[in-house]
């Protein structure tokens, strides 16, 4: 018996949001059935050190690669990574585009300053130092419909409500391609 049944909707799932703004409690909160991209825990397993600008290349090929996987198998794949600017989605849409499955961004709600409390407070690797967190929050570009993802949520999404809409979505074309 599998513990963790896969939702078999072939989506990907974008998070959007700074260090701390909880999308990593978000993607673990929600993840169920889905394969799961985090961009920290794929670090970890690449460098147990922590975070080494010579694995760059090497970071960004293993996430795209389990995101391609996912879908490929028909999975619903969460990408847990700032995806701070438009370059940076820019990639995840070309990979659902070849995976030919819809792209959704999450966008999450956590303000500035309430990121930059969460950072402070972390007592791991992952917190950044106050200069690093300025110079994420001034790169920071808000999430847009005509980046090209199908549909823009914020945070208070579940996974199963933004499968439901993509299957409401999918029948409702459905009926109006039959009229």
């Amino acid at each position: 018996m599998i513990g963790n049944p896969p939702r078999a909707v072939p989506c990907l799932i974008v998070l959007v949001g700074l260090p701390g703004s909880g999308k990593s409690t978000w993607a673990k909160r929600n993840g169920r059935g889905a394969v799961h991209v985090s961009q920290d825990d794929l670090i970890d397993a690449i460098s147990p050190d922590g975070f080494e600008h010579v694995y760059r290349p090497i970071y960004a090929a293993a996430e795209d690669a389990v995101a391609r996987a996912g879908l490929k198998r028909g999975h619903t794949v969460i990408v847990d990574r700032t995806n701070r600017t438009r370059a940076h989605r820019c990639r995840w849409l070309a990979i659902a585009h070849e995976a030919d499955c819809l792209a959704i961004a999450v966008s999450m709600r956590a303000s500035f300053a309430l990121c930059r409390e969460r950072n402070r407070r972390r007592q791991d690797e992952r917190r950044l130092n106050d200069e690093r967190m300025d110079r994420m929050i001034a790169a920071f570009q808000p999430i847009s419909l005509d980046e090209g993802f199908a549909a823009v949520f914020d945070d208070s999404v579940t996974v199963s409500e933004i499968l439901e809409s993509l299957r409401k979505a999918t029948i409702d074309e459905y009926c109006n391609q039959a009229r």
